[in-house]
Formats: structure tokens, C-alpha cells, sequence
């Protein structure tokens, strides 16, 4: 498996589960509320200093294609486009500090916005990804029904499926099915 490094490993998570809160396909909302949203965050270690409100919620709603737009790129360039644009337009300002007594890169604005903190450190996440591993890595679940985003961690870039277990399980029985049922009409 890929390793990337541990600031961007939990950036890039933060990016397919923020996406993955909603599926287009079958037009799933998994972040119905605020209490949806404060759970995402806890979930990767965000404690914004006040409760998220329902503009948050609207904020992150809006991130989630613009991110899911990063894993569709058709190459680098785009992907890093969008990618510094995202930064641009949450005010990005990189700079080290050592709050928790060790320094560390922070790329958020000190106080910036909870939703603006988490765009950015996904954005930082996946640019390191698509930068030091390519933009391969990055995917939209080939599944039926499906359409959920991940990175492809497998050393010779073989994933199709979000979930090998659950996709690619439906897919391989749907091909058995298919061959069985082409085998019975051919008999």
C-alpha cells in the first residue's frame, strides 16, 4: 500500500468522507443536519471553538463538488488547478506554529471559518497526492449505483471499487448472474 505522509493521509481522508456524504447517483444525503456535520468533524479531529450553525452546514454542502471534482480530473494540471483555486478562494495562509508543542504546518488562516479550515487541509491533502503520486490515485467508484470517491492506495493502481467488500462484491455477483443467465438462454 501507498503511504502518504501523515499530515496529507488525514487531509485526503477529510476530502472522500466530506464528498462521500452525499450520493449523486442515487441522491442520498448522508449529512442531513448540523449534528451531521459536528459528528464529520469530530469524527477527524476538528473542534471548531463554536458549535457549526446551519451556514456551516450550507458551506460544507458547497464543498463537496468541488471536491468531488478534484477525484474526476482527467489529469494533473486540472486536478491542481482546481486545487489552488480552492485554496485561493478559502484564503490559504501556510504558516508553522507550535500550539501543541511541536511545530507544525497549519494551512487555514488563524480563525478562519470551520468549513474554510476543512477545505483547505483536504485541498492540501489531495495536492500532495496528486503531486507526489499522481492523479491516478485518484477515483470515482466504478460501481453500480454507487459513485463514491477514494484514493487508490494498492501498489499497482488496480481499485475500481470504493469497497472491494461491498462494490465489488455486487459487481463480480452481477457478472456471475449475467454469465449464468447468457449460458441458460444459449442451452
Amino acid at each position: 500500500m501507498v503511504r502518504f505522509t501523515s499530515y496529507s493521509d488525514g487531509s485526503v481522508t477529510l476530502a472522500e468522507d466530506l464528498v462521500n456524504t452525499y450520493n449523486i447517483v442515487r441522491n442520498v444525503e448522508k449529512m442531513p443536519d448540523v449534528a451531521a456535520l459536528s459528528a464529520l468533524l469530530d469524527a477527524h479531529g476538528i473542534r471548531p471553538p463554536a458549535a457549526p450553525d446551519e451556514a456551516d452546514l450550507a458551506a460544507a454542502r458547497e464543498l463537496r463538488p468541488v471536491l468531488r471534482e478534484v477525484f474526476g480530473a482527467p489529469d494533473a494540471a486540472t486536478a491542481v488547478t482546481l486545487l489552488n483555486d480552492l485554496l485561493a478562494a478559502r484564503g490559504a495562509v501556510p504558516h508553522y506554529t507550535d500550539h501543541d508543542g511541536s511545530w507544525h504546518l497549519h494551512v487555514a488562516a488563524p480563525g478562519a471559518p470551520v468549513v474554510d479550515q476543512y477545505a483547505v487541509n483536504a485541498a492540501m491533502g489531495l495536492l500532495t497526492v496528486v503531486t507526489t503520486s499522481g492523479v491516478e490515485r485518484l477515483h470515482v467508484c466504478v460501481g453500480n449505483r454507487c459513485a463514491e470517491v477514494f484514493v487508490d492506495t494498492s501498489r499497482n493502481l488496480s481499485r475500481r471499487f470504493c469497497s472491494p467488500q461491498i462494490c465489488g462484491n455486487r459487481a463480480t455477483a452481477a457478472a456471475h448472474r449475467a454469465r449464468r443467465k447468457a449460458a441458460g438462454a444459449t442451452a
